[in-house]
């Protein structure tokens, strides 16, 4: 399946051997729009590090996909449901299989529609708003119990508050650039504006930080 990502990981291959660790469980995440999203994709990768995923740009390799969404024009959050009817047969084919695929939706088309995406797509089994990335590990822990998850709901703690730190090897890898969110969110409510319904109010990261 030929689907683009901006999330990039080298997976090493385990030794073939009786005393190897079980393979790692693998997370593919499709960004789609802004660079806001990028960030976001890449903190949902570091929370899912600690819940024992690598990222992969492989679809046909991972163990959960998500789909990182835009909600700033309509196309793009048709797109989104298009992309799910794909991975959706290819779940049905994992379960022929016995291996489990899950399906979650991120972003803003995520944190706007909620619900209705488990409606207009039931194989998804899990819907994360921007605002609850760092719950990821809880929510998956409860997917797995066999629930579906909308997990739209603004955070009352400060999300910065919660943002992993990955391991020195990963930061190596990265580069010597990436992302920096100082502030998200708006308080504004232009006419046709999307921004303040999918990404909240105004939250800025502390001066000390």
């Amino acid at each position: 399946m030929d689907l683009n990502t901006t999330e990039r990981n080298d997976i090493g291959i385990a030794a073939d051997s009786l005393a190897a660790p079980p393979a790692a469980k693998k997370v593919f995440v499709k960004t789609y729009g802004c660079q806001m999203n990028v960030y976001d994709s890449q903190r949902m990768t570091d929370a899912l590090a600690a819940d024992g995923y690598v990222a992969t740009d492989m679809v046909d390799d991972a163990d959960l996909v998500l789909l990182n969404t835009c909600h700033i024009r309509e196309k793009a959050a048709e797109k989104v449901y298009s992309e799910l009817g794909r991975i959706r047969d290819m779940k049905a084919e994992r379960a022929g299989t016995g291996r489990e695929l899950l399906i979650g939706v991120a972003g803003c088309v995520a944190q706007a529609e909620g619900a209705e995406i488990i409606r207009r797509a039931p194989a998804v089994d899990l819907v994360i708003g921007p605002q609850t990335y760092h719950r990821l590990p809880d929510v998956l822990a409860r997917v797995r119990g066999g629930e579906k998850i909308v997990e739209t709901n603004y955070a009352v703690e400060d999300k910065f508050e919660h943002l992993p730190q990955p391991k020195r090897a990963e930061v190596a890898r990265r580069g010597v650039t990436a992302f920096l969110t100082v502030q998200e969110g708006c308080d504004k409510f232009c006419t046709f504006c999307v921004v303040p319904y999918t990404r909240g109010s105004e939250v800025s990261r502390p001066v000390a930080q």
